[in-house]
């Protein structure tokens, strides 16, 4: 009398179909490439270009009158703001071309399945140093324009409005990259965790 045998209860289809279920289907070579993700690349690159050429661009000369004695008249003295004159505005420029680089690098890998975690690392590395060079240069942007009377600097930024305009709008332009970054990022994380098999 003939043994029938139903497919998929054997033990070894079963426990082969239990394999297939739980690792998924066989890996692709390459992973899909993620639009929103190369899109958000793309914007931080752009974002990061256009801060450090912005600032490391800013430069202002202005005459400041200068009074050497009541009896004398003033002196028209002509006076360069540079952004290299600020270390927060050097490192911010610094930081930006270094984030600007790695999304170029982040771009071209971004079918390189070897290459989510170090690009996840990264984005972190970026996102310390996007966020650091924000606050750095808000601060000393805001020093310029306040001042701070208990040290006595006096702002400078009604002498150089032009200056302090443009390093503002580099600040700007900054911190929405690091955010997109850190949408980015978060995007990633998401994907590694729906992707794992736990």
């Amino acid at each position: 009398m003939e043994s029938r045998v139903k497919p998929g209860f054997s033990g070894a289809g079963s426990l082969s179909g239990s394999r297939r279920s739980y690792m998924g289907a066989a890996a692709p070579s390459k992973p899909a490439v993620d639009g929103c993700g190369v899109a958000l690349r793309v914007f931080i690159l752009a974002a990061t270009l256009v801060a450090a050429v912005v600032m490391g661009l800013d430069r202002q000369t202005a005459t400041v009158q200068v009074t050497i004695a009541d009896t004398l008249p003033p002196l028209q003295v002509p006076v360069t703001a540079k952004w290299s004159y600020s270390s927060a505005f050097v490192y911010f420029v610094v930081a930006n071309a270094m984030a600007c680089v790695f999304s170029a690098v982040a771009l071209a890998a971004c079918r390189s399945r070897s290459a989510v975690v170090p690009l996840m690392v990264g984005d972190l590395v970026v996102q310390a140093l996007l966020f650091s060079a924000v606050g750095a240069s808000a601060e000393f942007g805001i020093l310029g324009e306040r001042g701070n009377s208990h040290v006595r600097w006096g702002k400078v930024c009604h002498v150089y409005s032009s200056f302090c305009e443009r390093a503002m709008a580099a600040v700007i332009v900054s911190l929405i990259a690091a955010f997109a970054n850190l949408v980015h990022l978060m995007f990633a994380i998401l994907d590694v965790h729906k992707n794992s098999s736990y």
